[in-house]
């Protein structure tokens, strides 16, 4: 059924672009592309605005998609450079297979497992996650802190 949303919405376009006298591929050029992340809920979003130095549209699902959602919110984003970073359980999962059947250039980012979730995820961590995919990081948050001292048994000499 998401492939006859995203046919359906490639044809409006184009019958929309014919009538203004313009070829689709003239606009799909011509298109500003801009980064997007995809996330699950409001918290998400923060905190990767909280650690971002750049501007990036961060998109909100609130978990689920509607029919609504994706014609609305997530078809217009086909030409943008997309990444989705969801939580690492099975309600992320599901939605990740979701957007990657409407956007299929998205880019995965992914958080330890050990975190579950974005927003359980140390702001150090997510800098690095998105760092590591070049977006501009506020320089705080990419401070390199000094490895955790080893604790060596002592041993008995006798």
């Amino acid at each position: 059924m998401m492939d006859v949303i995203r046919r359906s919405h490639l044809r409006r376009a184009a019958w929309a672009a014919r009538d203004d006298g313009r070829k689709l591929s003239d606009m799909r050029t011509h298109a500003t592309s801009r980064k997007v992340i995809i996330v699950e809920g409001k918290t998400d979003k923060s905190r990767i605005l909280k650690v971002l130095r750049e501007e990036v549209d961060v998109v909100c699902t609130q978990g689920t998609l509607s029919y609504e959602q994706v014609e609305n919110d997530i078809v217009p984003l086909q030409h943008d450079e997309v990444y989705i970073l969801v939580d690492a359980d099975a309600a992320g999962n599901r939605l990740r297979k979701q957007l990657k059947r409407e956007l299929p250039n998205a880019i995965d980012l992914y958080t330890r497992k050990s975190y579950r979730e974005v927003a359980r995820t140390p702001l150090e961590h997510l800098a690095k996650i998105l760092a590591d995919a070049h977006f501009e990081i506020d320089e705080q948050w990419l401070q390199v802190r000094p490895p955790r001292r080893e604790r060596v048994p002592k041993t008995v000499h006798g």
